[in-house]
C-alpha cells in the first residue's frame, strides 16, 4: 500500500507515526513539500518538493500526474484539500483514495467563516459569535465602533484564513511610546490597521468580531460506525493542554457533526467566553495538534480514520478519566543523515 502526504504541516510527522504504529499492514509513505526540509521528511520512505502551482487546476494536474507516476493508493491531502476534493473522481479512476470529505459543497461553506456561521443560524445554533462581514475601510470603521462600545475588545480576521495568520486583536495602545517594550503578536491599533485595509481589496470579506476571553478549544472528530469519535483539547498558555469530556461540549459536538455528515476526520474549534461555547471555524481535516490527544486518550484517530478508508472495522473506547494534561515535548531532529543529502 503506497500512501501520500502533500504539503502538509510539520506535525504530518506525527500523523504518520501514529499511522505506522496503527495498522498493522505495511505501507510506504511518499512525502512532499515546498520545502525540501520539511520536518516529516524524516517518517517518509520517499520524499519529492512540489512545484510552486499557482491555482487549483495546476496543482490538481500536478497531483494526479504524480499519483499516476508513483502509484500512490491513498493519498491524505491538505493543501488545496478543497480543490482536491472537488476532483475526486479522477482520483477514484486512477485507483486513488483521497482520506477528505466527500461532500464538496459544504467543505467550500467551511471554507469560508462568513458562510460558516450563516449556515449554522440557518440550522439554528446559538453558537455563533456576533460578528459582522466587512467589504470596505468605511464599514470596517463602524462595525469597530458598534462592536467596541458593546463588548470593549474587539478582534477581525479575514473569512478565508488558515492558522489564525490575518487574525488581528485591536489594542489601542500599540501607538503609545509604552508599546516599545510589549511583544505586539497579533494585537494592532485601529489606526494600522484602517491603513493596512485601506490598500486591501476586499476580496476575501473581513470578519469583524469581539474578542472571547476563554480558553481556546481544538475538538477533533471522526464519524464511526461505532458513533462519533470526539477528543477535545483546551488550549493553554502553559506548556501543556487539557483532555477534558465537558458534557455540554461533547453535546454540541455531536449535534455539529449530525448535521455535517461528513465521513473523513475534521476539527472544531471554539473558545469559551463568559461560561459560554462560541463557534471559531470548522476544519475539515486532522488538525495540527492531533497527536496531543492521541497521546493523552490512547485513541489513535489517523490509523482508524485510514482503517475506515479502507473498509476495515476497528473498535475504540475514551478512557476512564474526565480530565488530562498532556505536555508538548520538543524533540530536536538533525535532518539529513548523509554527506550531500541538501545542499
Amino acid at each position: 500500500m503506497r500512501i501520500w502526504f502533500n504539503h502538509w504541516f510539520s506535525t504530518a510527522y506525527h500523523l504518520i507515526r501514529l499511522m505506522r504504529a496503527g495498522v498493522s499492514e505495511p505501507f510506504f509513505v511518499l512525502g512532499s513539500n515546498r520545502n525540501p526540509l520539511a520536518l516529516y521528511r524524516e517518517v517518509c520512505d520517499e520524499w519529492h518538493v512540489e512545484p510552486n502551482c499557482t491555482d487549483d487546476d495546476e496543482y490538481a494536474a500536478f497531483c494526479l500526474d504524480f499519483c499516476r507516476e508513483h502509484e500512490v493508493e491513498i493519498f491524505v491531502p491538505r493543501h488545496r484539500l478543497i480543490a482536491l476534493a472537488e476532483r475526486q473522481e479522477q482520483f477514484t479512476r486512477q485507483g486513488v483514495r483521497l482520506l477528505c470529505g466527500e461532500n464538496t459543497a459544504l467543505l467550500r461553506t467551511l471554507d469560508d467563516k462568513a458562510r460558516t456561521y450563516s449556515l449554522f443560524e440557518q440550522w439554528g445554533f446559538k453558537c455563533v459569535p456576533e460578528h459582522r462581514v466587512i467589504r470596505s475601510v468605511d464599514k470596517f470603521r463602524q462595525a469597530c465602533e458598534e462592536l467596541r462600545s458593546r463588548y470593549g475588545r474587539i478582534c477581525y480576521k479575514l473569512a478565508k484564513d488558515e492558522g489564525a495568520s490575518t487574525f488581528r486583536v485591536l489594542d489601542e495602545t500599540f501607538d503609545q511610546a509604552g508599546a516599545l517594550f510589549r511583544v505586539p503578536g497579533a494585537k494592532i491599533a485601529l489606526v494600522t490597521a484602517e491603513r493596512i485595509l485601506t490598500a486591501y481589496d476586499f476580496a476575501v470579506p473581513v470578519l469583524v468580531m469581539p474578542w472571547l476571553t476563554g480558553p481556546e478549544i481544538s475538538v477533533d472528530c471522526l464519524a464511526t460506525k461505532q458513533g462519533p469519535l470526539i477528543l477535545p483539547r483546551y488550549k493553554s498558555d502553559h506548556r501543556y493542554e487539557t483532555i477534558r469530556f465537558d458534557g455540554a461540549l461533547m453535546t454540541l459536538c455531536q449535534q455539529i457533526l449530525e448535521h455535517l455528515r461528513l465521513n473523513a476526520p475534521l476539527n472544531l474549534q471554539f473558545r469559551l467566553h463568559e461560561g459560554k461555547l462560541f463557534l471559531l471555524e470548522i476544519n475539515p481535516r486532522m488538525s495540527g495538534g492531533l497527536q496531543l490527544a492521541c497521546t493523552a486518550t490512547a485513541i489513535n484517530v489517523p490509523a482508524l480514520a485510514l482503517k475506515q478508508l479502507l473498509g476495515m472495522e476497528t473498535s475504540w473506547s475514551y478512557p476512564g478519566w474526565q480530565e488530562r494534561h498532556v505536555a508538548h515535548l520538543e524533540m530536536p531532529i538533525c535532518l539529513g543523515t548523509g554527506e550531500g543529502d541538501f545542499p
